[in-house]
């Protein structure tokens, strides 16, 4: 865990503080606020955060156990996907390019991603819900889709696309592919989203925080703003985001173009495919917005990877009409994008992650002096 002064972990750790003693008027009085999207000062803005933060800080009195648990949740809806996606003949060799695919899916948001508590958990929640859904058609998991929201409020707007998707046999593939296309050169006024947003105090501020304009009425995003200035490495500055979505829009444009969208696709790959597709336009049309844009796009990717996957484990790609050779070297370009992600990645992990976790995992949680990451660990012998 990383408790710098900026991190996520030590504003949760601040958050909790305010949950010491908290009576259950106060609890149910910031729950009605936050489900009216109007959320008192020091009240968190979803509804997961506020239960968890209730329960453990205020019911149970142990603070520490605020991020195990929230680790926990990420990790079985984490592995719950891998486990219905990465599912293959034992029997049958598995080509270098197939590994590849399945290791970008596994790294895109992975076990790192959870300190950000609330964005990527909403994502694989919903993630399961789609795929859950798609696989079965079992109503249940629906529930899993609409739960998304109550984790991070973002996703009342970021789960339209994937409800759409649910009812997507309907739309002809061509309208889709087109839409699609077209998103990369129309996005959406941001003033007219403004003006939406003024209707809940919270995504007023939110929107504030992300857009505005100067006083010529140009659109001001102070992410990009920052993004600018970037003197970070090259495998950080592309590897966090822009290999990754430049990356999903490979492979979306490799399946569309290469004719495999529906036609030579399983019913849940599909439909999982056809989520991805729908949040990778809908990002496009909002790129007025870098965070938006960003934290859709994210989602978005999860589907087309996992799509990806699926067709790869099976030989879907063996069913071309192409050649061969130009299917694969397409796979070939889309996975070679995403080589700043993959590099990224092994340096995250390895600052990151607990040199204990591969014996002593829970010793971080009662002495943070004891949390010495792999990097650090590794410095000590060279």
């Amino acid at each position: 865990m990383q408790y710098g002064e900026e991190a996520d972990a030590a504003v949760y750790m601040e958050m909790l503080d305010l949950y010491e003693g908290m009576s259950l008027s106060t609890f149910l009085l910031w729950l009605k606020h936050i489900i009216e999207l109007n959320p008192l000062p020091d009240s968190p803005n979803d509804v997961y955060v506020h239960f968890l933060s209730f329960i453990i800080s205020s019911i149970l009195g142990v603070k520490f156990l605020f991020f195990p648990v929230v680790a926990a949740i990420y990790g079985y809806f984490y592995a719950n996907a891998l486990s219905k996606i990465l599912v293959w003949d034992k029997n049958k060799k598995i080509a270098i390019s197939v590994v590849f695919i399945i290791i970008l899916f596994i790294i895109h948001r992975s076990v790192t991603s959870f300190q950000t508590v609330r964005t990527w958990t909403g994502m694989w929640v919903m993630f399961n819900g789609v795929l859950g859904y798609a696989q079965t058609k079992q109503r249940k998991y629906i529930v899993l889709i609409l739960a998304a929201p109550l984790i991070h409020f973002a996703y009342f707007i970021i789960a339209l696309p994937v409800i759409v998707s649910l009812f997507a046999k309907r739309i002809p593939t061509i309208f889709m592919s087109v839409l699609y296309f077209s998103s990369f050169f129309i996005t959406l006024s941001g003033s007219i989203t403004e003006k939406l947003a003024g209707e809940s105090s919270l995504a007023d501020k939110k929107i504030h925080s992300y857009y505005r304009q100067n006083q010529y009425g140009e659109a001001i995003d102070p992410i990009m703003e920052r993004m600018k200035t970037d003197n970070s490495v090259w495998y950080t500055r592309y590897g966090k985001t822009d290999a990754v979505y430049y990356g999903g829009h490979a492979f979306a444009l490799f399946i569309i173009l290469g004719g495999f969208f529906r036609s030579k696709m399983t019913s849940a790959e599909a439909a999982v495919f056809t989520a991805g597709l729908l949040l990778a336009t809908f990002a496009n049309f909002a790129s007025f917005s870098y965070a938006f844009y960003s934290r859709t796009m994210g989602n978005a990717v999860i589907y087309i990877l996992a799509a990806a996957c699926m067709m790869a484990i099976r030989g879907g790609y063996d069913y071309s009409k192409l050649n061969p050779r130009l299917i694969n070297l397409f796979k070939w370009v889309c996975i070679l994008i995403f080589v700043p992600k993959i590099v990224y990645f092994v340096a995250d992990f390895l600052i990151r992650t607990s040199i204990f976790v591969l014996g002593l995992p829970f010793v971080g949680w009662f002495a943070d002096s004891l949390n010495v990451s792999i990097r650090e660990f590794i410095g000590q012998f060279l």
